[in-house]
């Protein structure tokens, strides 16, 4: 079912002109379709630039690990001088308390007494459930629910939308990129950019052209869904510490929003 461009009214199969506002049916199309290719460009640059900052991001975690791994061996370096030095002047100072020749000296000590520290766990904060409490936006005629009690904060590059649980740690991502190449590919690439050698979860269904993945790294869990229409793949990441106290809400708004999000 058709509809104008211009005025909104219903259109009949093959009409070339609206018989309300006379705009042209296939002009609205043309328009439509240059628009299309125009967003497909940009997300297809805007993925090429994800991948070139996640390369840079690599390279300068790479470095810090460098850095990192040097400065740890100077301080062993100097922490075993240190504790050979300490040694020495305690055998001196033996040395001549026993022969008389300490000057009377009646305390001397080359240990370092560190009071111990008391830690605590984290208070883990549950989340209350929130069934049927959830927003909604559409992406490329897709629709993608979200939990309402998340906050938004700022989206950048092909995000449409950036959120986070303020209880609970979660975060969520809605976003729209290029298609590029066949579901268990993407999935898979999704994969690698998480770090993760394997899926706890992975499923395509091809009649609605659609994978889930899921994975755990680290003791984060991370979750995609996501929806091919178009060459434009729209989809939602969910990351959350296995940890977490909501934990269990996390996997409920999960199953809610997999059920939902198409």
């Amino acid at each position: 079912m058709q509809y104008c461009k211009n005025c909104g009214r219903q259109l009949k199969d093959g009409m070339r002109f609206c018989d309300r506002c006379g705009q042209s049916v296939r002009k609205s199309q043309e328009s439509d379709q240059s628009a299309r290719h125009k967003e497909i460009r940009e997300l297809r640059e805007e993925r090429l630039n994800r991948k070139k900052r996640l390369a840079e991001k690599e390279e300068r975690q790479r470095t810090a690990r460098e850095k990192r791994r040097k400065s740890h061996g100077r301080r062993v370096f100097i922490y075993i001088l240190a504790l050979l030095l300490i040694t020495a002047a305690s055998v001196l100072v033996g040395y001549f308390y026993f022969s008389g020749k300490s000057g009377g000296t009646d305390n001397a000590t080359g240990g370092v007494n560190v009071p111990a520290t008391e830690t605590s766990s984290p208070v883990q904060t549950e989340t209350p459930t929130q069934n049927g409490e959830y927003a909604e936006i559409t992406v490329g005629n897709v629709r993608c629910p979200y939990p309402s009690s998340f906050h938004s904060i700022t989206a950048s590059g092909n995000e449409k939308m950036n959120l986070t649980d303020p209880l609970g740690g979660a975060k969520m991502v809605i976003a729209q990129e290029v298609a590029e190449g066949t579901l268990t590919e993407l999935a898979k690439d999704y994969l690698s950019q998480i770090g993760a050698t394997s899926a706890t979860e992975m499923k395509s269904n091809e009649s609605e052209s659609s994978y889930t993945v899921t994975a755990e790294v680290n003791g984060t869990v991370y979750h995609r869904k996501c929806v091919v229409r178009s060459n434009l793949a729209v989809y939602y990441d969910f990351e959350y510490s296995a940890s977490s106290g909501s934990a269990a809400t996390y996997g409920k708004y999960i199953a809610e929003i997999d059920a939902r999000f198409k």
